[in-house]
């Protein structure tokens, strides 16, 4: 279950800082609209068409893989390490 918060919020386990909640778009022609373009990659074929591939930002949005964990492996580690009696919250 990803979560998503307005700043890039540490990982209670490992402290790693949650990623960008990006978005890709692919089209004919370049994304308009009000989200940020992080990367912009045109591919050309033979018959003269392209395809637009993008990254794409709202500049305030980033999100964990797994709630508060970066990672399914760092959420188990938490919570082995409560069960065990050895809470280690940053």
């Amino acid at each position: 279950m990803r979560r998503i918060f307005n700043h890039p919020k540490p990982c209670i386990n490992c402290g790693k800082p949650a990623k960008k909640d990006i978005e890709s778009y692919a089209g004919t022609e370049p994304y308009r609209g009000n989200l940020r373009v992080l990367r912009s990659t045109t591919h050309k074929h033979g018959d003269n068409s392209q395809i637009v591939a993008e990254v794409l930002w709202d500049g305030e949005s980033y999100a964990h893989y797994c709630g508060h964990f970066c990672t399914n492996r760092c959420a188990q580690e938490f919570a082995n390490a409560i069960v065990d009696g050895k809470e280690r919250w940053r």
